[in-house]
């Protein structure tokens, strides 16, 4: 969808909300830009992988760009991180194309949050607060922004829900099979005992054969021995 070299730098942290000496409180409760309709802000989407590209770029037409993923290489090195355009970047709409010279005013490139550039930088976020970079955006949706829905996230979270809820149903089932096989009959402790191993399978716990002995028939005589 489109390419380009320049320069990285960052702008916003929802986790590391204060870092080189920098508050990024402020920054996180402005409104995205891709989010015009709804107003979504930083926080809402929670997303430390929210990308700002070429302000004027990204106008012209935000349905082709806003939520795409952004694929990012440093020296050569392609980095996976699950970036996508979110935001509008004014410095990044000037500045020549072509040039090498970092410009705090006017140079094309992107902007991230920081702890994204301090994981592309190496750990030289706060020493230069910018890094040189090519990247490409593709045509890959990671953010839907119309309805607040992350892919990324999404099926994980989805996943972990159905496990959640499958582990719930188990437990209630096991205990409910618990509760019916040790429920009293009635007050006799002999007619308990034998109606608990009838359910728990020994067959029918009242024949009295040698054949068909339980394997508890002596605890059975113990019990109704008069006391």
């Amino acid at each position: 969808m489109f390419r380009g070299t320049g320069f990285g730098t960052y702008y916003y942290d929802v986790r590391q909300v204060e870092a080189c000496d920098t508050s990024f409180v402020a920054q996180n409760l402005s409104p995205l830009e891709c989010s015009s309709q709804n107003a979504l802000s930083l926080n809402h989407v929670n997303s430390n992988y929210v990308v700002a590209m070429n302000h004027s770029q990204l106008k012209l037409d935000m349905s082709k760009y806003c939520g795409k993923r952004v694929i990012v290489t440093v020296n050569g090195e392609q980095s996976n991180l699950p970036l996508f355009i979110g935001d509008g970047c004014q410095r990044c709409a000037g500045g020549s194309a072509s040039s090498d010279v970092w410009n705090a005013v006017a140079a094309p490139g992107l902007d991230f949050s920081y702890s994204v550039l301090e994981e592309l930088s190496g750990g030289a976020a706060c020493a230069d607060g910018h890094i040189q970079i090519a990247w490409e955006i593709v045509d890959d949706t990671i953010y839907n922004f119309s309805d607040g829905v992350n892919f990324e996230t999404a099926p994980a979270e989805a996943s972990e829900e159905r496990t959640t809820s499958s582990a719930a149903l188990v437990m209630s089932t096991s205990l409910s099979a618990a509760s019916f096989l040790h429920t009293p009959v009635n007050d006799d402790p002999v007619q308990n005992a034998v109606a608990v191993l009838a359910r728990q399978g020994y067959g029918d716990a009242t024949e009295a054969s040698s054949n068909n002995a339980l394997p508890t028939d002596g605890l059975l005589a113990s019990l109704a021995e008069p006391r």
